[in-house]
């Protein structure tokens, strides 16, 4: 029964592709289109789960009742024409054309690269970080009301010895506006310094995109549903501020110099380094 909750959804007729977008498209508005989410968590409860592989393997344990394997095809059903749809809006929008491959991501990033600091407002520039003896990891994040990216940089803190012992300062990148980063650096309580890039050249020079699909696919919807079991909350943003939850980030890793030594440049938001990867990829 779940399934058909899931394909309980229409798609726009008519009016600005943008403004459906913004509308119907948000993990804060529980009758959106991303009620898919709280449809996964609603499936995993009835099945006393709190993992989506938890749930396959229940229904690979199920496959010899002919109920459920009708079931699991409009849910794969579902999947397929979901992800379509969201590959269809990242055309329209051009959203694919954005991401860099490897060979065009930058090698060396200049100390002069100018950059807003979000706790003054004061210019500044990578020249500030660069000279010390130490690393630089850059952590590129998404919106602001990124709970993956949040939960990324706790992991970070937890692990803030590691981090030291391997000369390693986290710097926190926005594309967003300061007023923004004021509000998400009061509710995270972060203590790492914040640089504002509102016109996103790191993002673009290290090849970071913008996906539909790549954030709110299928898959990762029925992951999102766990941090909903989970009685996690998806942040909110501020409603006076105008956010871009389809853009991926990344953690890069740079040398005194600028010279990056660790690229990982996100698929999805729940696509992040291990704090291992980071210390190992140098």
């Amino acid at each position: 029964t779940h399934c058909y909750t899931l394909t309980s959804f229409t798609f726009p007729n008519s009016g600005s592709l943008q403004e459906f977008i913004r509308q119907k498209i948000r993990i804060e508005q529980q009758q959106s289109l991303l009620g898919l989410i709280e449809a996964g968590a609603v499936l995993y409860r009835s099945l006393c789960v709190q993992r989506k592989k938890d749930a396959e393997d229940l229904w690979r344990k199920s496959t010899h009742r002919a109920t459920l394997q009708g079931a699991l095809q409009d849910f794969r059903e579902l999947e397929v024409q979901w992800d379509a749809f969201l590959q269809h809006l990242d055309d329209e929008l051009q959203l694919a054309a954005q991401t860099l491959d490897d060979t065009k991501q930058i090698k060396c990033i200049s100390p002069d690269t100018s950059l807003i600091d979000a706790r003054t407002g004061e210019k500044v520039t990578l020249e500030k970080y660069f000279g010390r003896g130490q690393k630089i990891l850059l952590v590129l994040i998404r919106q602001f009301s990124c709970l993956l990216c949040r939960l990324h940089l706790k992991e970070l803190e937890k692990h803030q010895r590691s981090l030291d012992s391997h000369s390693i300062q986290v710097l926190v990148i926005s594309f967003g506006c300061q007023e923004g980063a004021s509000h998400w650096l009061k509710e995270t309580g972060c203590q790492y310094d914040m640089l504002l890039d509102s016109d996103r050249k790191m993002y673009t020079a290290f090849g970071l995109g913008a996906s539909l699909k790549k954030v709110l696919s299928f898959s990762n919807m029925l992951l999102y549903a766990e941090y909903v079991v989970d009685n996690m909350e998806f942040p909110r943003g501020l409603p006076s501020i105008q956010d871009d939850m389809f853009q991926l980030g990344g953690d890069f890793v740079v040398d005194e110099h600028g010279r990056v030594l660790f690229s990982y440049c996100c698929q999805s938001p729940i696509d992040r380094p291990s704090v291992e990867e980071i210390l190992s990829g140098q």
